[in-house]
């Protein structure tokens, strides 16, 4: 090699950073995981599970004549569905020789630990974003398979156990409740397909948007937020904005413009699952939309036979009815438990974690839709 080995600019001249920042060129936003984080974050404080209690059918009653007898047999009214916490773990590495020598003093534009911690927390917050749009079963017939280890996902919430989502899976159960058993129909919601009847994709209407937030409406209750990846939402804009029927409203949990439509605001996630913006993660998750045959028995206008195509999905929620429960220990609730050394090097690590569920309350008051293309 020739010598000298610096040329005189590098000798003499530093170099500059700036801005002094670094640019997030990977991660992406959830309004979904922020108005669970806002609106229904319950923390978890221990215990074998956690058991969420509902009333699945009346008490006996009805018209008597006059000195006729009453039916006064005790009827069960009452079940109750039970998650278990799932855990989840971002790991930290670090080396001693860059963080106690290196990487310190005036010269470290940047704190090489801060810089990772937050990396780690992003990361934590990405998967979980993913996870919420998948199923924490191991009975997974779908694209992204059997995921026993992973929080009960708003897929298998929306299902009615006949019907596939958006991942091709149905679930029969929901935590640990078989449905259309003794309880009947009560923690059913069932996935409306917008596609056509031969499986293709198809344009999303205002007809479609209007019916399925009556389906998730009772009385009072009615959704509050609609999500979708971009894709989908740029179509509502294209197709029915141009009419003026929704007007722009900033989201007071989110802080971004969205639509309002009746009583719900419609934000782009860009975890949503997606055809044209979604991706197979092998770091964060599955959220790429794809196809599954259709069957006989199934509801919601999705076919019965062919390819059924899934396109861009959407997601009709009222928050009320979730609750992001998260452990209240300070290390397992998306804390940091500092950093261990290794065995035989100078390699520290630590890890982010968290233990955390997703549940529905109503399933009917919520509805997932799919099929829709530009």
């Amino acid at each position: 090699m020739a010598d000298p080995i610096y040329d005189e600019i590098n000798l003499t001249t530093l170099k500059e950073i700036y801005p002094v920042v670094i640019e997030d060129n990977f991660f992406l936003d959830t309004p979904f995981q922020a108005y669970l984080r806002a609106k229904s974050l319950v923390p978890f404080g221990g215990g074998a599970f956690m058991q969420n209690t509902f009333l699945y059918a009346p008490m006996i009653g009805g018209s008597y004549a006059k000195g006729g007898s009453f039916n006064i047999t005790k009827r069960q009214t009452l079940a109750g569905t039970q998650f278990d916490p799932k855990y989840y773990e971002v790991s930290v590495p670090e080396y001693k020789e860059d963080i106690q020598v290196i990487n310190k003093g005036p010269l470290a534009v940047f704190s090489l630990i801060d810089t990772d911690l937050r990396n780690a927390m992003n990361t934590m917050s990405a998967i979980i974003a993913v996870a919420m749009s998948l199923h924490g079963q191991g009975s997974g017939t779908g694209i992204t398979g059997n995921r026993p280890n992973d929080i009960n996902g708003w897929i298998e919430a929306l299902n009615d156990g006949v019907t596939p989502g958006w991942e091709g899976s149905i679930f029969t159960a929901y935590g640990t409740a078989p449905r259309n058993g003794v309880i009947g129909s009560t923690l059913n919601s069932v996935p409306q397909y917008g596609g056509t009847s031969t499986g293709a994709l198809a344009p999303i209407t205002y007809q479609f948007l209007e019916e399925l937030y009556q389906i998730c409406s009772i009385g009072r209750e009615e959704p509050d937020l609609i999500a979708s990846n971009k894709a989908l939402y740029a179509y509502v804009k294209e197709r029915i904005q141009p009419q003026q029927r929704f007007a722009q409203e900033r989201d007071p949990y989110f802080g971004v413009s969205g639509m309002r439509i009746n009583s719900a605001i419609f934000l782009k996630d860009d975890y949503f699952p997606s055809q044209k913006f979604g991706v197979n993660d092998a770091n964060l998750g599955n959220y790429l939309t794809s196809s599954f045959a259709g069957a006989a028995g199934y509801k919601g206008n999705v076919p019965t036979s062919g390819t059924v195509n899934v396109g861009e999905v959407l997601g009709m929620f009222n928050t009320r009815k979730w609750l992001f429960r998260v452990s209240d220990d300070p290390e397992y609730g998306f804390g940091f438990g500092g950093f261990v050394p290794a065995q035989d090097n100078t390699r520290v690590v630590g890890q982010v974690k968290a233990a955390c569920n997703l549940e529905c309350t109503a399933p009917r008051l919520n509805g997932q839709a799919f099929g829709f293309g530009g």
